[in-house]
């Protein structure tokens, strides 16, 4: 009797415990506006959590020596699963990343879990706003000429000349922090199409130069459009060969992302807001 009472109590701690690795219940990243299927966030969840959350965390926001995978460039430019099932195959052995042969449907989850969360992000998850402007103009103007470097760029009597009276604030504040598109500019439009789009220089084995308009760049390949004849070219890549360099006009903004605070952002806001 006594080894068996044993027995239980060890089985009982052991249910215990993995119960207590279970990940939390994470409430629906798929609330109304999101266009992601719940239930493939849901089994995309929990492929990341069994599979990658040890070094990319349970959120996908970075873990044990793994990067934040909402800001990987390749997740972002990933449709429907195929840029990722191919680097997953692959891995980065050189980077300490393993290769993950998942069944194709799962690589497609998994991308939905990244995206859902994605977008959610940068939609300040689905909030909505209801009065923006409740920053310090006086402030903003500070941090716009001063610790923000704003002015180094932009000029209230130049380019956001009467910005306050173009936009409201609302579309203007997206526009700060995603200037590439952003709300309230009407139907998507391929990235490469916007006028300030980044620009790459391809460098060819044979040291011929080929530049052009940045539409894909991952570990496989590279894409260019050359907005004059409006072709578009792709080269495949093997390591650093071809050699790229990628410039991008809005570099400052995206630099800015890690800077904000929120009453930098909304001090910002209102001080552009008053610009008539």
């Amino acid at each position: 009797m006594r080894v068996v009472l044993i027995v239980s109590a060890v089985f009982a701690a052991f249910v215990a415990g993995v119960a207590a690795q279970q990940p939390p219940s994470s409430p629906a990243l798929t609330p109304a506006g999101s266009p992601f299927e719940q239930a493939a966030v849901d089994r995309g969840r929990d492929i990341l959590v069994n599979q990658c959350g040890f070094c990319h965390g349970s959120n996908a926001r970075g873990g044990s020596g793994g990067p934040d995978l909402t800001r990987s460039e390749l997740v972002q430019s990933d449709e429907g699963g195929r840029e990722l099932t191919a680097f997953l195959r692959n891995g980065r052995p050189d980077k300490g990343m393993p290769a993950f042969d998942l069944p194709v449907e799962q690589s497609k989850d998994l991308a939905t879990f990244l995206h859902a969360t994605i977008f959610l992000n940068a939609n300040r998850r689905l909030y909505q706003v209801l009065d923006i402007v409740v920053g310090d103009a006086k402030a903003g103007e500070t941090y716009f000429r001063g610790a923000g470097k704003c002015a180094g760029c932009h000029s209230v009597t130049g380019d956001l000349k009467s910005v306050g009276a173009k936009y409201d604030a609302v579309t203007l504040q997206g526009k700060i922090l995603m200037p590439r598109g952003g709300r309230g500019e009407g139907p998507p439009k391929p990235a490469y199409m916007d006028k300030n789009a980044a620009r790459a220089t391809i460098t060819l084995p044979s040291k011929q130069t080929i530049s052009g308009v940045l539409v894909r760049l991952t570990d496989f390949d590279v894409t260019l459009y050359d907005s004059e004849t409006g072709q578009i070219r792709s080269w495949l890549r093997s390591g650093d060969t071809p050699k790229i360099d990628v410039v991008d006009p809005l570099q400052a903004h995206i630099d800015q992302w890690t800077r904000w605070t929120d009453s930098d952002m909304h001090n910002v806001t209102a001080y552009l807001a008053g610009v008539k």
